[in-house]
This record gives C-alpha cells, sequence and structure tokens, in this order.
C-alpha cells in the first residue's frame, strides 16, 4: 500500500504541474481573443457537449500555414 501512495503522490504532483503549464497557455488564448470570439467558444463548447460526435471537432487544433 505504501507503494500506491508514492505513486499517486507523483502522480498528482505532474498533473499539478501540467495544469500550471495549461492555465498560462489557455490565459494567453483567452487574451487574444475578442469578446465575441470568446462567445462564440462558449457557444460551440456547449453545442459540443450536448451533441457530441462531430460536434467535439472544435477540440481539434487548427492552425493556418505559413508563407
Amino acid at each position: 500500500m505504501p507503494i500506491l501512495a508514492l505513486t499517486l503522490s507523483k502522480k498528482l504532483k505532474k498533473a499539478m504541474e501540467g495544469l500550471s503549464e495549461t492555465r498560462a497557455a489557455f490565459q494567453g488564448l483567452t487574451d487574444s481573443l475578442s469578446p465575441e470570439q470568446i462567445q462564440d467558444w462558449k457557444r460551440q463548447e456547449k453545442q459540443a457537449s450536448r451533441h457530441r460526435g462531430d460536434a467535439l471537432k472544435i477540440y481539434e487544433v487548427q492552425q493556418e500555414k505559413g508563407p
């Protein structure tokens, strides 16, 4: 049992570190959007939660190719 507790403790620490990094990236993205874009983003998220399937494509990363 002590080994399990140690393993879970390490996993929790890694998860918390990842959360911190994710939170910073999310805030940077949010800061770069207009209020209208944020509202549209929230609307799409609600729709994806309700409908699943193809509606979940909003979570796929989309990047424009450079010149």
